[in-house]
Order: C-alpha cells, then structure tokens, then sequence
C-alpha cells in the first residue's frame, strides 16, 4: 500500500495517519462521502479494508 490515487488524483500516502487527515480535510471542505480504494496492486484487498477499519477509522472524529 504505496499509494492511493482516485479518478481525481487525490492520492495520499498509505499510512493511517495520512488517510485520516486527507478524510478529514476533505470532509471539512464539504465532501459528503470518501472512498477508499486499494492500489491496483494491492495483494491483499481484505488485508486493504482490515487496516481501514483497524487502524483508520480510529482516528477518525
């Protein structure tokens, strides 16, 4: 999990701290919704939403 990028090129780095800030930022300035999506090649998709759930959302308000 290098480096997350959307259809936009909003890509941040995969660490949960970083994640958390750019959802963060980016429900502050109005988005509604934020869609996390593994890199194309991502091993590990459940491993993917395992780490969101676990160490992501935590930090999360």
């Amino acid at each position: 999990m290098a480096m997350g990028d959307d259809a936009a090129g909003s890509g941040v780095p995969a660490a949960a701290r970083a994640i958390a800030d750019a959802m963060i930022a980016w429900t502050e300035a109005g988005a509604t919704r934020v869609v996390l999506q593994p890199t194309g090649d991502e091993p590990d998709p459940c491993g993917f939403v395992r780490f969101a759930a676990e160490q992501v959302r935590p930090l999360l308000p």
